[in-house]
C-alpha cells in the first residue's frame, strides 16, 4: 500500500524519458513510480544544500524572507 502524495506532473525530454523507461523496466518498477522516487531524492538533495545556505546567512545575521511569489531575498 502505498500513500498517494501531491501530483506533479513534469515534461521530459525524449532521451530523459526512454532512460527513466529502461531503468524502470530493469528495476520492475512503473515510470511513475521511479519517477517519483528521483525527483523525491532530487528535491532532499537540494533542499539540503539551501537549508545549509540559510543557516549561514542567518549566523551572518541575515534572514530570508519568502514572498507569495515562490521568490525569495536575503535581507539585511
Amino acid at each position: 500500500m502505498s500513500l498517494r502524495g501531491k501530483e506533479v506532473r513534469p515534461l521530459l525530454d525524449h532521451m530523459a524519458h526512454e532512460r527513466l523507461s529502461i531503468m524502470a523496466e530493469h528495476k520492475e518498477m512503473q515510470i511513475n513510480e521511479l519517477a517519483a522516487r528521483l525527483l523525491e531524492k532530487m528535491v532532499a538533495a537540494e533542499w539540503h544544500e539551501v537549508s545549509v545556505l540559510l543557516t549561514r546567512s542567518e549566523r551572518l545575521g541575515k534572514r530570508w524572507k519568502a514572498s507569495e511569489g515562490g521568490g525569495g531575498g536575503v535581507q539585511s
